[in-house]
């Protein structure tokens, strides 16, 4: 099995860095899509989880790299920062399968 890597801002990335996973703290959203390259080029990472507020101001240029990445899996999820929003558990697997 894989690690799982978690790009965002320095509260979660401590977080999963205490709780045994690898963390990139993201200061510029901007630099999301180089820190991405970076990662997919490493074969032991398998998830690669985007915090929300780092995943927003950049949305447009990610959307298009998160739904044709196989691997590593690339998922965006919640951080204390971001607006909560009800997740779409059905589009998320459709969208990993790559129907969505």
């Amino acid at each position: 099995m894989g690690k799982i890597l978690l790009m965002g801002d320095r509260y979660t990335a401590s977080l999963f860095r205490m709780m045994g996973s690898e963390a990139e703290v993201i200061e510029d959203p901007f630099n999301l899509n180089s820190e991405i390259e970076k990662a997919r080029k490493r074969e032991d990472i398998d998830l690669i989880l985007i915090t929300r507020d780092i995943y927003e101001p950049v949305r447009e240029k990610i959307d298009s790299l998160i739904s044709t990445q196989a691997k590593p899996l690339i998922t965006i999820i919640p951080s204390p920062f971001s607006e909560s929003k009800p997740m779409d558990v059905r589009k998320m697997i459709l969208r990993a399968l790559g129907f969505g």
